[in-house]
C-alpha cells in the first residue's frame, strides 16, 4: 500500500497547524514553503481538508488556516480517509474480488482493520508529542 502525495502533503500541513494551533492562522504561502509544495496544490488540499471538517479558514490582515479541533481531537485516520477517500488494500475488503471463495480475503481483511486501527489510534497531538521528543533528544529539526 502506498499513499498518494494529497495524503503526505496533507499530513505534513496539519502537523504544522497542529505545532502551531495556539497561534495565529498559517497562511497558505508560508506553509506551502515550510512544507516544500506548491501553493495552488497545497490550496487543492485544504479545500478536502476543510470540506471534512478537519481545518478552517480565516479571513482578513492575519488570515490563513487552523485545524477546527484540538490536535488531540484528529486522528490520522481522519486526515488520510479525507485525502484518499478510504483506505483499503485488496478488492477482497470492500467485497470486490472476482473470486467465489478468496484464499487470502481473511488475511487483507485482518491487514486492512489493523492498519485502519493504528491510523484511528493515533492524533496530530501524538505526532506533535513524538516530534517534540525527538528535538530534545537529537537536537533535529523538521524538514
Amino acid at each position: 500500500m502506498k499513499l498518494s502525495t494529497r495524503s503526505r502533503y496533507g499530513l505534513k500541513a496539519c502537523f504544522e497547524l497542529a505545532l502551531n494551533y495556539e497561534k495565529d492562522a498559517y497562511s497558505l504561502p508560508v506553509l506551502a514553503e515550510k512544507i516544500s509544495v506548491s501553493k495552488v496544490y497545497l490550496e487543492q488540499l485544504f479545500r478536502i481538508l476543510i470540506k471534512n471538517d478537519i481545518i478552517y479558514s480565516v479571513r482578513g490582515v492575519n488570515g490563513g488556516y487552523k485545524l477546527n479541533k484540538k490536535p488531540v481531537d484528529i486522528t490520522i485516520g481522519m486526515i488520510i480517509r479525507a485525502l484518499e477517500n478510504e483506505i483499503i488494500l485488496a478488492d477482497c475488503v470492500n467485497g470486490l474480488c472476482d473470486e467465489k471463495k478468496c484464499p487470502t480475503k481473511n488475511i487483507w481483511i485482518k491487514l486492512n482493520n489493523a492498519i485502519n486501527s493504528v491510523l484511528d489510534s493515533l492524533t496530530l497531538q501524538d505526532m506533535v508529542d513524538d516530534y517534540n521528543d525527538t528535538i530534545t533528544i537529537s537536537g533535529d529539526a523538521y524538514e
